[in-house]
C-alpha cells in the first residue's frame, strides 16, 4: 500500500537532508519503508542538496527529472545514497517483502534490524492500526530511527484516518521512544516544516483543498515489546484495574500501566520535593553567611 500522494516528495527530500546534517542519519546503511514507495521533486536543487549532505556524487537526470506524474522507485533514491532498500507490502513489487500490515508480524529475521523504518502516507490506509505502529516498532534496531509523514488536518478521503500530534507524543511515552521532532508540513509539494504547537490552529489555513502533514521523527531506544498506549488526558480516569492491562517502558525497564502511574507520580512528587529542600538549604546557607558576617563585625566591634 504506497502513499500515492503522499510518498517521498519535496517536504520528505528536505527532511532527510537536515537529519543527515543533524548527524541523525549518521550510520545507516539499510532502510525499511512500509510500502513500496516512489519519489518525486520538481525542485532540482533540493535533490542536489540532498546528496551534497549525504557526501554522494551528483545525482543522474533519471534522479532530477521527476514530478508527481513522473515518480520514480524509492529503491533508486535510496541506493544512490548509499542504503540497501527494503520495503513491505503486499503488491509483490520487485524487492518487496510480501506482507499484509493488517494481519502478518515482522519476520524473525527482520526483527531489531534497521536504523530507519518509515511511514510515508502508508498507515492512514489500514485498518488495523495496533499492527502497522507494532510493526515498525519491531522492524526498527534500538538506537534506530522511524518517520512518519501521514495526513494532518483536512486531507479528506486520501485514507481511513488522519492522525493528532498527541497519538505520536502517547507512542512515545509508552514505549519511551526519543522524539526527535514533531512537524506540520504546511503542504505536500513544499519543503517546509512548523514545529508543532497547538496554537498553530489559529492560524493554518483549513480549505478543501488543504494537505497539511503531519512529520514525525522518533527513535527507538530500547529493545522492548510494543507497548500500547493510552490518551495520557485520559489515564486519571481509568480505573487502576483496567490501567493494569496496559504496559508502559520505563527507563528500559517494562512495567504495567497501573504501576507506571504510581511510579511516574512519585518521581516527579520526589523531583520536585528535591527542588524545594534545595532551595531551602540555599537559604539556609544564605542566612548562615549573613549571621557569620555579623559575627565577624561583632567581633571587630569589641577588640576595638
Amino acid at each position: 500500500i504506497k502513499g500515492a500522494l503522499v510518498g517521498l516528495g519535496p517536504p520528505v527530500i528536505e527532511l532527510y537532508r537536515q537529519l543527515k546534517i543533524a548527524g541523525a542519519f549518521d550510520g545507516i546503511e539499510e532502510v525499511m519503508e512500509l510500502g513500496s514507495q516512489d519519489f518525486w521533486c520538481p525542485q532540482q536543487n533540493l535533490i542536489k542538496a540532498l546528496f551534497a549532505a549525504f557526501g554522494r556524487p551528483a545525482p543522474g537526470p533519471e534522479l532530477l527529472a521527476t514530478n508527481n506524474t513522473s515518480q520514480r522507485p524509492a529503491r533508486l533514491l535510496y541506493e544512490a545514497l548509499g542504503m540497501k532498500y527494503q520495503c513491505v507490502d503486499v503488491d509483490g513489487r520487485v524487492g518487496t517483502l510480501v506482507l499484509d500490515l493488517n494481519f502478518d508480524s515482522a519476520p524473525e529475521g527482520h526483527k531489531n534490524r534497521y536504523r530507519l523504518v518509515t511511514n510515508h502516507g502508508t498507515s492512514e490506509h489500514l485498518l488495523n492500526q495496533y499492527n502497522v505502529f507494532k510493526m515498525m516498532h519491531d522492524f526498527a534496531k534500538p538506537g534506530g530511527i522511524m518517520i512518519h509523514a501521514v495526513p494532518f488536518t483536512v486531507h479528506l478521503e486520501h485514507g481511513f484516518f488522519n492522525y493528532q500530534p498527541n497519538f505520536f507524543e502517547a507512542l512515545a511515552r509508552a514505549n519511551s521512544y526519543e522524539t526527535l521532532g514533531l512537524w506540520v508540513g504546511p503542504d505536500w509539494q513544499l519543503a517546509s516544516f512548523i514545529p508543532w504547537d497547538p496554537m498553530l490552529l489559529d492560524f493554518l489555513t483549513l480549505s478543501s483543498k488543504t494537505t497539511h502533514l503531519l512529520v514525525v521523527a522518533q527513535r527507538k531506544m530500547y529493545d522492548r515489546d510494543f507497548c500500547v498506549p493510552f490518551q495520557e488526558v485520559y489515564e486519571n480516569m481509568v480505573p487502576d484495574e483496567a490501567r493494569a492491562r496496559y504496559s508502559m517502558v520505563i527507563d528500559g525497564e517494562v512495567m504495567d500501566g497501573k504501576r507506571a502511574k504510581y511510579l511516574t507520580k512519585d518521581a516527579i512528587l520526589a523531583k520536585e520535593y528535591l527542588t524545594e529542600i534545595q532551595g531551602l538549604n540555599n537559604w539556609i546557607a544564605s542566612y548562615k553567611g549573613q549571621v557569620d558576617g555579623l559575627k565577624h563585625e561583632l567581633a571587630v566591634t569589641q577588640h576595638y
